[in-house]
């Protein structure tokens, strides 16, 4: 016959086992709000594209530890002085996080503040004002911490400001010429910072008076135009853009027009003079219908020499996901070379 326990010692294991169970349900609730490794596609349709080069993928928390929302990302920038990455979403957030890589590949993300993007007098940016799309750091990458400062393009109301790292704005904001045309939901989504013609804006989709299949990317000093020619794909928009290191341009494409699938285009663009069309080729044409695991991609930066980031945007949606991925763009002669038999 078991002993009889006493209340005191009935009461001391039940607090036992409560702590036991609060503290599982604690880890279990933790492991929601960490970023996961996420399976893109498999190795051989990876291969298929051998100018890209994957160098991992996270799946990222619908919200951080405080409980801070993660959704509607819709860019992201690189900060190589702080190694910082800042990430805008659709609502006025303004995300910073710590990236971990191991042997080249991107394998954790910590979230380290949010703050919402304010107005010169500090009041946070509120319904269509909040609208942020794209996302462009100046001062980056120039061997001094503390100077950084942020471009972001806004859709509903057009503009452009420039941010502290804080969210707080320190200009006035303006909207280019270049941006004309533009339907409310498709207007600066991409923005770079080009060597020879400075910042540089891209249209989502073809504006007003433009050919259709054809956008815009232009100069933010309205000194310089370009027309893009879009990938063919039904709905194929243009929604980020970074410079390569050859001084080319890497471009990043969603087309989202059911029941077709979805399909994400990374395609290298060369400027010729200003008032030319862009001669474009396609690195790789990423397809649901083809197995790929994708989503909403729209957000790109550029991490050091080759490499670059990419993010979706979950749209808020519990059918969708936020995805972090790391790619390298591998130039023609150095996939050629490995290839090559001995």
């Amino acid at each position: 016959m078991p002993a009889r326990q006493s209340p005191a010692s009935r009461r001391w294991r039940m607090l036992q086992t409560l702590s036991v169970t609060t503290a599982l349900a604690g880890l279990l609730s933790a492991c929601g709000v960490h970023p996961r490794p996420y399976t893109l596609a498999s190795p051989e349709q990876k291969s298929e594209f051998p100018e890209i080069q994957w160098c991992g993928t996270l799946r990222l928390p619908g919200k951080w530890l405080d409980d801070t929302p993660v959704g509607g990302l819709s860019d992201i920038g690189w900060d190589q002085d702080e190694s910082l990455l800042y990430a805008v979403s659709d609502r006025g957030w303004l995300h910073r996080l710590r990236l971990a890589f191991r042997h080249g590949e991107l394998v954790g993300a910590k979230a380290l503040n949010t703050y919402t993007l304010r107005d010169e007098t500090d009041v946070s940016l509120r319904g269509a004002l909040s609208d942020a799309e794209g996302l462009q750091l100046l001062r980056a990458n120039n061997d001094r911490r503390g100077d950084s400062r942020l471009v972001i393009s806004f859709e509903q109301q057009p503009r452009v400001e420039h941010f502290l790292p804080s969210g707080l704005a320190v200009s006035e904001p303006f909207t280019p010429m270049g941006a004309r045309g533009a339907a409310p939901n498709n207007g600066m989504e991409a923005l770079t910072l080009h060597p020879e013609y400075g910042m540089l804006a891209g249209l989502e989709a073809t504006p007003e008076g433009m050919s259709e299949g054809m956008t815009r990317i232009f100069s933010l000093d309205d000194k310089h135009e370009w027309s893009y020619p879009l990938a063919s794909d039904t709905g194929s928009s243009l929604t980020a853009m970074e410079m390569l290191p050859d001084g080319d341009m890497l471009m990043l494409e969603r087309a989202f027009s059911p029941p077709f699938p979805l399909v994400i285009s990374l395609r290298r663009a060369h400027l010729g003079e200003p008032g030319t069309q862009a001669e474009v080729r396609t690195l790789a044409r990423l397809s649901s219908g083809d197995g790929w695991s994708l989503d909403n991609f729209e957000g790109l930066t550029h991490l050091e020499g080759n490499r670059f980031l990419m993010i979706s945007d979950d749209n808020f949606s519990s059918f969708q996901t936020t995805l972090l991925s790391c790619f390298a763009v591998i130039e023609p002669e150095a996939f050629t070379a490995e290839s090559a038999p001995e």
